[in-house]
């Protein structure tokens, strides 16, 4: 946009799925996209990534692997302040790092920085990331402001204590003004930021909606200018792109939403059942079902946002014969228990699959749990077939890896092969992009045709605005990022 484009001042109201439950990591462990969109207005992050993807400098201005990757050396903006005037540098940042790592705090944040050995500050503002494994990419996983980017005021954690969870101190764009719990959170702009004259609302309003209709009426009745959105609320979407007044912003991720099978359970030990459920699939039917068709079919876990693109990723055909053929070899009856959440989406979703699979013969029984629930059972492997998702990263290593290499916690199938695990070993350690493409794609060949996990639909992300709000970007993870935005 050209400069004079950009109208500062006024403010921007955003409606939220969820309340936000605070920012303490120690406390809250992960943060949701409600709680992103207000940390990425209050806390800053090492990288940024641009419209194509690729890191950019924030609080670190550059920086260099060692020649294994095995370690990342950034060096940090100088002069940088916290909104409580403590300064921001290396030994702030390791702080951050260290009291999430720390296993006396017991922190879930932890198992997302598990791929890092220690953090190091050599100098004011030299910072060194010590992984235990190689990642040629790995700037570009610290861009957005999770539990583990988000760079917390040290001092302010420390003073405040256990209020610290609803005081949280940044060095963002935007400083906390109030917070009433259930009704809204007010930022305002930080007027020491070393980046604003890139900053142009004067305040920020967050304000959970849970309720998608009753959010979808706030920003027509002009009470709100900007709502959280996803598919399973496709008529609001839809009816958004035909009313002028509005603008559906969407962006397609990187990663799917995904379902694991317990390879180490019947029936699921027998491939021929696994490749037969998938091959009973009907994606295209499931995604007017459950999102009027907006839910856009995936036969891989990179999608559409990712720089992964397979010729041939080796999905399994679309074919009921052969999955019904397939279930009558196996010779006995194809019985087991689905995970799914007790939500309303979490029911349909199970129901659609349920008749999918019964047309192939399998009956699949539906077992209602909490979404808290299926995590712990995931990992603890107390499942038959689980929902499970690949969440939106800009380098799909970390996932790879984690949820298919043998001995993984997270390789939820329970299924080992000693060239899946040589092909994800290859391509981490891997600086040409060619060639990584070529060992991911092989690895979905290798997947696809086992059948231990299949995919159902790519991550798409939506927001519904005003039409005057201008300026938002892509929203990669998700994440709904006003920090930069302005009206025209």
């Amino acid at each position: 946009m050209p400069a004079n484009a950009q109208k500062a001042g006024g403010s921007i109201s955003v409606g939220l799925e969820l309340d936000i439950p605070g920012f303490d990591v120690l406390r809250v462990g992960v943060y949701d996209a409600a709680a992103l969109t207000a940390s990425s207005a209050l806390f800053d992050t090492l990288t940024t990534l641009d419209a194509n993807g690729k890191p950019q400098p924030k609080l670190a201005l550059s920086w260099e692997p060692s020649e294994d990757f095995k370690m990342w050396t950034f060096k940090l903006r100088p002069g940088v302040k916290f909104h409580d005037g403590t300064p921001f540098n290396a030994e702030a940042f390791k702080a951050n790092f260290d009291r999430q790592k720390d296993p006396a705090n017991k922190c879930r944040c932890a198992f997302y920085i598990s791929n890092v050995n220690n953090v190091q500050a050599p100098d004011e503002l030299t910072l060194v990331y010590n992984l235990n494994d190689p990642s040629v990419n790995f700037p570009s996983l610290v861009s957005y402001a999770s539990q583990t980017n988000a760079i917390h005021s040290p001092t302010a954690w420390k003073t405040k204590g256990e209020d610290y969870n609803r005081n949280p101190v940044g060095t963002g764009p935007y400083i906390l003004k109030s917070w009433t719990a259930g009704d809204r959170m007010i930022l305002e702009k930080n007027p020491d930021y070393w980046d604003k004259d890139k900053v142009y609302f004067d305040r920020i309003t967050l304000k959970p909606l849970p309720d998608a209709q009753s959010r979808f009426a706030s920003l027509q009745s002009g009470e709100v200018d900007l709502i959280w959105d996803d598919e399973y609320s496709a008529d609001n979407i839809q009816k958004a792109q035909k009313d002028s007044k509005l603008t559906v912003h969407t962006y397609a991720g990187s990663g799917a939403a995904v379902y694991a099978m317990n390879t180490k359970t019947p029936p699921f030990d027998d491939v021929r059942v696994r490749q037969a459920l998938v091959m009973a699939l009907d994606r295209k039917k499931m995604s007017q079902a459950i999102t009027n068709g907006l839910a856009k079919p995936a036969s891989n876990p990179y999608g559409d946002g990712s720089w992964v693109k397979c010729k041939d990723d080796g999905a399994l055909p679309e074919d009921l014969e052969k999955a019904k053929a397939l279930i009558k070899e196996y010779g006995k009856p194809v019985d087991f228990k689905m995970l799914v959440t007790a939500t309303p989406r979490g029911r349909t979703v199970g129901q659609v699959l349920q008749q999918l699979w019964k047309r192939a013969g399998a009956n699949m029984e539906i077992e209602q749990v909490d979404q808290a629930t299926i995590p712990p059972r995931a990992f603890m492997r107390q499942f038959q077939l689980t929902p499970w998702r690949i969440v939106d990263l800009a380098d799909p290593d970390i996932q790879m890896y984690a949820n298919f290499h043998t001995g993984s916690p997270v390789a939820l199938a329970n299924y080992s092969n000693p060239e899946l695990d040589k092909l994800l070993e290859r391509a981490r350690v891997t600086a040409d992009q060619n060639k990584r493409i070529e060992d991911y794609c092989a690895i979905t060949r290798l997947i696809n045709k086992e059948a231990i996990w299949f995919w159902t639909f790519q991550n798409t992300y939506y927001a519904i605005s005003s039409a005057k709000v201008k300026g938002l970007p892509k929203m990669y993870s998700g994440v709904i990022d006003v920090s930069r935005a302005w009206k025209e």
